[in-house]
């Protein structure tokens, strides 16, 4: 398989880590960053089957795909793209056997402790699920949209650094409240299946949707 040459790609994310893994796969000057107009996302609040989490993260990513499509649509040219949107979520097992969404901190001053409730209750030698949405739009063909699930394992005495992790700020703005890629990687003992997504964009998976032979799935 190969990509499509000469083709014009938009990533429709305000995420700078997922741009840096884009362009491993496809030239940085073919990439044009078009974020969401709103930040805000539907919750998972009340979400504790995988069936009905899996939906609402696909939702939500084809809502980024939708919202950047319109955008490029509004210019002269119209939609001459291949546009990228993605969702990442962190899932951990509650104590009821439940399954609960992690998503980003709050942007404000609790995110410490929240943050901190996270890794000692959930995280220590544990292992969750880190899932990402992908819906990527090309001119004239369907939409093409899937999840991607990494498991993730945590150290149990994730107690010994986290306080000093805290101080970085690295958690904020992070599924999950942490960076496998950055200082959050000393807490992680194991993960199974794909890094990248697990950053934030699987590249087997897009590299699928995106080279030329798969553009009628």
């Amino acid at each position: 398989m190969a990509l499509c040459e000469d083709w014009h790609y938009v990533l429709g994310s305000r995420s700078p880590r997922r741009l840096e893994l884009l362009q491993q796969i496809v030239p940085a000057e073919s990439i044009e960053v078009v974020p969401p107009r709103s930040a805000e996302e539907a919750n998972f609040i009340g979400l504790s089957d995988w069936a009905k989490i899996e939906a609402r993260l696909l939702e939500i990513a084809r809502a980024k795909c939708t919202d950047v499509v319109d955008q490029l649509r509004a210019r002269p040219k119209g939609l001459q793209s291949i546009v990228i949107a993605a969702d990442t979520i962190v899932v951990v097992d509650r104590a009821d056997g439940q399954l609960l969404v992690l998503g980003q901190p709050p942007d404000d001053p609790t995110w410490p402790e929240i943050v901190r409730r996270w890794f000692l209750d959930s995280y220590a030698g544990r292992t969750h699920v880190v899932a990402t949405a992908i819906c990527v739009a090309k001119p004239g063909r369907p939409r093409v949209d899937r999840v991607v699930r990494s498991t993730v394992t945590f150290h149990d005495d994730v107690g010994r650094w986290l306080e000093w992790y805290l101080a970085t700020g690295e958690p904020r703005g992070k599924a999950g409240g942490y960076a496998v890629q950055g200082a959050g990687g000393v807490f992680v003992a194991r993960v199974d299946g794909s890094l990248s997504n697990v950053i934030g964009l699987p590249l087997r998976e897009l590299l699928e949707v995106l080279a030329c032979e798969t553009a009628e799935l």
